[in-house]
């Protein structure tokens, strides 16, 4: 694992913190705990305060935080997670503690309030993912490690896009094959055939790749914790030039969004750019969903890439 600097996350965070008012912040997104603490196991969630650390767990992965996190803090939830939490607010007297409002249910935030005493919980949203959306060099390289094995992969299992074989097959040729080269799937690979083949995300199933057709493969690797994202229309046999045309236009129009891609772009421009193109053909009706996305520790992070996307491009960024 690449050595990150969580200590320079932790100071930005804390920024953040400062900046919005709050004494802490608790973040529950598992990613989220990922990037500012390397822990990569579950059920659990971070107290960030202007000073302190907090890494809170279940006796199931306290071993395994104690053997890999640093500058935390490790407790244990002997009884529950509103328990320790609240026990921390009252000792550090937290008045105002945001929480990661598009995780955190409204009923647990409405317990933290009731058990945290003086404490006041303020929903927040986007704080370290904001952060995440500028990759660091480390991070960079590991994406592009993903890319490189997504890509390989993606080259052996083109060749076993032939007539007579099911979505499923491939499917889970694809992940068997990340497994045997160290990684997993970022998702479940899609892969369609015939009719499918208009639907985005079409579920894998019995159905059998046909003469003459397209075939549209959606695939992932998460390697080292980091993601990539590839889809690519395989072309079986001879296919009809109407959809020859559409497919013309697609590329062109990639290649136009690529195009707009600098620092500081209206991540709505580079939308329009790609989208415009596929409009002025006469297609724009069919391209329903938004231009990109970021990847990163998830396959779908910040920054969007759509006609409703109001921020802009910032060096670091890495998106589809």
């Amino acid at each position: 694992m690449k050595c990150f600097d969580f200590k320079r996350r932790l100071a930005l965070l804390k920024d953040g913190i400062m900046a919005r008012g709050l004494d802490a912040l608790l973040v529950t997104g598992g990613s989220n705990v990922s990037y500012l603490s390397g822990f990569t196991g579950h059920d659990s969630m971070l107290l960030i305060t202007r000073r302190e650390n907090h890494f809170i767990t279940d006796s199931r992965y306290i071993e395994e935080a104690k053997n890999t996190v640093a500058d935390f803090d490790i407790g244990l939830m002997k009884r529950s997670a509103y328990e320790a939490i609240s026990g921390i607010a009252k000792k550090s007297r937290l008045k105002r503690i945001g929480f990661e409002a598009m995780d955190l249910s409204y009923g647990v935030a409405a317990k933290l309030t009731r058990l945290a005493g003086a404490a006041k919980f303020v929903p927040c949203i986007d704080m370290v993912e904001a952060l995440r959306s500028i990759k660091d060099p480390d991070e960079i390289a590991m994406i592009k490690e993903s890319v490189r094995l997504n890509r390989k992969i993606f080259g052996l299992i083109a060749g076993k896009v032939r007539p007579g074989v099911s979505e499923r097959s491939i499917a889970r040729k694809i992940e068997s094959m990340y497994l045997e080269a160290g990684a997993r799937a970022a998702f479940d690979p899609i892969i369609a055939a015939g009719k499918n083949a208009s639907k985005p995300h079409a579920v894998p199933g019995d159905t059998r790749i046909g003469k003459n057709s397209f075939v549209m493969v959606d695939m992932g690797a998460r390697l080292g914790n980091y993601c990539s994202d590839l889809t690519r229309m395989v072309e079986v046999g001879r296919v009809k030039n109407r959809y020859r045309k559409v497919l013309s236009i697609v590329m062109a129009a990639r290649e136009k969004a690529i195009a707009a891609v600098r620092p500081g772009a209206k991540l709505s421009d580079i939308d329009a750019a790609g989208r415009g193109h596929i409009e002025r053909e006469g297609f724009g009706k069919y391209f329903g969903h938004s231009l990109g996305h970021g990847v990163g520790i998830d396959v779908h992070e910040k920054p969007t890439i759509s006609a409703m996307s109001e921020g802009i491009t910032a060096a670091g960024m890495v998106f589809t």
